[in-house]
């Protein structure tokens, strides 16, 4: 394709100077695109773990006043809310690998269940301490679900691709 196209371009009376400088060019624009989408891609990052912690400290005060059913709604509601702007962020930069796909797909899955796993064990201390008539939740069953929640719009937009 590329000698198609320098042929082209020597047909049209471009001589193999320009030719070489118009190459070089658009390599060196494609290089930035790379280099931007990567501080894109860690920012992103950054921002979704920064949300992850805001969205744990919120949830704190519903972990302690909400029966299991209505606050696994609104965790798998947060979940998917959070996972769908994570989402966004992540398929919307072009220039990826798939190595930044799985970095993306593995490391916050794992902080945002660490996450809301201490949340919720700090949850449940101010219940107990504060003597409130609610049952202490699992950890890690709220914590899996937040996670699940969070990462499904992404699967569900990797598997569509395939």
């Amino acid at each position: 394709m590329k000698i198609l196209k320098t042929t082209l371009l020597k047909e049209k009376g471009w001589t193999e100077q320009e030719i070489e400088r118009a190459k070089n060019i658009i390599e060196k624009h494609e290089w930035h695109d790379v280099f931007f989408s990567k501080i894109v891609f860690w920012s992103a990052l950054l921002v979704t773990i920064f949300a992850n912690l805001l969205v744990s400290l919120i949830l704190i005060p519903f972990l302690i006043v909400l029966n299991e059913w209505v606050l696994f709604s609104v965790v798998a509601l947060l979940g998917l809310m959070i996972g769908f702007v994570y989402n966004f962020l992540i398929t919307d930069i072009g220039h990826l690998e798939k190595k930044h796909h799985v970095w993306a797909g593995i490391i916050i899955p794992i902080i945002t269940l660490a996450n809301l796993a201490v949340m919720v064990i700090y949850s449940n201390r101010f219940i107990t301490e504060l003597k409130v008539n609610n049952p202490l939740h699992n950890p890690w069953l709220i914590a899996g679900l937040f996670s699940i929640a969070f990462i499904l719009p992404y699967l569900v937009s990797r598997f569509r691709k395939m």
